[in-house]
C-alpha cells in the first residue's frame, strides 16, 4: 500500500525561507544560516517581485566564502559568476523583451508563464517544468490571474557571436 504525501508550496506573496551550510574550522559540516528573505519589489505591488538567495563573482566558487544577504536586489549574473533566485512575476504583467550574458536553468515552482521569443514564437511553462534559457532575447507574459513564481540558477556566458561577426548584446529591462 503507498500513500502520498502532499506539501503545499508557500504563495508567490511569501517570503521564502532560505537555509545554508557552511563549515568549522576543523571542516565538520554545520548550519551557516535559516532565515527569511525579503521579496523585493522594485516595480511595485503589482509587478515582479525578486529574491536573491546567493551571487557568486567567479565560477569555480569558493564553499568557504560566506554566503551574503542580497536585500533589495535584481538578479543580475556578474560576468564569470552565478546567481541563484526566484522571481515571482504577477497575475496579468508582462516583462519586456530582453537578453541576458547568462544561461539560466529554471524551474516553475507555482502558477504558469509564457516564454515568448523575438521571432514571435512562444510556449506555455507550468508548475513542475523546467526551461534551459540560452542568452536567446526573451519576454515573460503571465496571461493568468495567479502569479507565478520561478526560480533560476544563471551562471554567466560569453557573448554570442554570429557566423558574420555579429555580437549579441545583454539588453536588460531597467528598473523603474
Amino acid at each position: 500500500m503507498s500513500s502520498t504525501t502532499t506539501v503545499a508550496m508557500p504563495s508567490s506573496d511569501s517570503n521564502p525561507r532560505l537555509i545554508t551550510t557552511t563549515h568549522t574550522a576543523d571542516g565538520t559540516s554545520i548550519f551557516g544560516a535559516d532565515r527569511e528573505v525579503s521579496l523585493f519589489r522594485p516595480f511595485g505591488p503589482s509587478g515582479s517581485s525578486f529574491a536573491v538567495f546567493d551571487t557568486r563573482g567567479a565560477v569555480p566558487v569558493d564553499n568557504l566564502e560566506a554566503t551574503g544577504e542580497f536585500l533589495e536586489t535584481l538578479p543580475r549574473c556578474p560576468p564569470g559568476g552565478a546567481t541563484f533566485c526566484i522571481t515571482n512575476i504577477a497575475g496579468n504583467f508582462t516583462v519586456p523583451m530582453h537578453r541576458t550574458l547568462s544561461i539560466d536553468y529554471a524551474v516553475v515552482l507555482s502558477g504558469e508563464i509564457v516564454l515568448k521569443l523575438d521571432n514571435g514564437d512562444e510556449k506555455t511553462v507550468r508548475a513542475g517544468e523546467f526551461i534551459v534559457q540560452a542568452g536567446a532575447n526573451h519576454q515573460w507574459i503571465n496571461r493568468t490571474n495567479e502569479a507565478c513564481r520561478t526560480m533560476f540558477v544563471s551562471l554567466s556566458s560569453e557573448k554570442i557571436k554570429l557566423a558574420d561577426g555579429t555580437v549579441l548584446e545583454e539588453t536588460m529591462p531597467k528598473r523603474p
